[in-house]
């Protein structure tokens, strides 16, 4: 899961992030004013595995938002990209530049700067101290194909209006809650490119060394990546990374609709048991259901590392039709 999770925003990304780590298939930011779910999906013999599978893939991948999870966590991609490089390398630029002239309630920018590999990065800022992050702060951050030599080269528009700051955002130790609005943001890794568009608020907790919650909401968000497209509407998602023990556990829940270009409709979904893994593994435990047209649903339960367990209702009467296996390695992203 994850295996270079450094994540997350691009993370991948939980914006990531989240995202979102979510599609272009609409157009420009925004959180809440988009069209209406669809209507819920027929859960059937042939579908139901993949229906799964792209809850687990695209749902909580997304949630990392955009992109897999490179976008909201601790170990460089995400923190790296939405906070770090945003905020962090912001507020330092404009203290090189003004020499500690500009006064409180200060707009900073448009300032461009070198990526680390090519492309380039502009920022502009409103910001009430040049020493923190303060309520109503906003930054602004334009990737032109922006290689920082992480693996990812990124395009688009990132925007972090800061709803509250604690903490010591250069020590890495600091509670960021925000809204982080995703204008075709596109991340390009191994050939693929995920883009996002949409609005997360996002409460991201690192005031503990080596722990990270990130607990992201969204009215709606969309992705898209190659020629797949997501629509995520009310999301409600929490992901930690705790890497104070012999092992780094992630625990992983969310709940919300998915509306895919691979299926009719949209499904429900949402964890009844947190999904944990051990060292990037896959999870060895939690459950999720899922739910569709006329009470269908799926009980998705992770056995173990290598297993899941699909308890099917067909029919919506609360008994348990079918109950198949499904390998863990089939559902990308994990």
């Amino acid at each position: 899961m994850y295996p270079d999770r450094l994540i997350a925003v691009p993370g991948r990304a939980a914006l990531v992030l989240i995202a979102a780590l979510m599609s272009a298939c609409g157009g420009g930011g925004g959180g809440g004013s988009s069209a209406a779910p669809a209507d819920l999906a027929i859960i059937d013999a042939g579908n139901a595995e993949s229906i799964v599978r792209e809850v687990l893939s695209a749902g909580f991948d997304s949630s990392e938002v955009a992109g897999g999870g490179e976008i909201l966590a601790a170990d460089g991609g995400s923190s790296a990209l939405v906070v770090h490089m945003a905020g962090r390398r912001t507020i330092q630029a404009a203290g090189q530049a003004v020499s500690g002239q500009v006064q409180p309630s200060a707009s900073y920018g448009p300032d461009r700067e070198d990526c680390l590999v090519s492309g380039a990065i502009t920022f502009s800022a409103s910001l009430a101290s040049l020493d923190t992050l303060t309520h109503g702060d906003q930054i602004t951050t334009v990737y032109e194909a922006c290689d920082d030599g992480d693996g990812a080269v990124y395009n688009g528009r990132l925007r972090i209006d800061v709803q509250s700051f604690t903490g010591d955002l250069f020590a890495d130790l600091y509670r960021l809650d925000g809204r982080f609005t995703f204008t075709n943001l596109a991340i390009t890794e191994d050939g693929t490119t995920e883009t996002s568009n949409g609005t997360l608020n996002v409460d991201m907790n690192l005031l503990t060394p080596d722990l990270e919650s990130d607990s992201i909401t969204f009215t709606r968000f969309t992705l898209r990546s190659g020629n797949t497209a997501w629509t995520f509407h009310d999301v409600v998602s929490n992901v930690e990374d705790d890497h104070r023990g012999d092992a780094w556990l992630t625990t992983l829940s969310e709940s919300g609709s998915l509306e895919s270009s691979n299926f009719e409709g949209r499904i429900d979904y949402g964890t009844l048991t947190p999904f944990q893994s051990v060292d990037g593994d896959y999870p060895a435990t939690g459950v999720l259901r899922i739910d569709g047209a006329n009470g269908a649903s799926v009980v998705v339960t992770a056995l173990d590392e290598e297993n899941l367990q699909l308890a099917i209702d067909w029919n919506g009467d609360a008994a348990i039709d079918e109950t198949r296996l499904m390998d863990w390695s089939t559902v990308p992203g994990w």
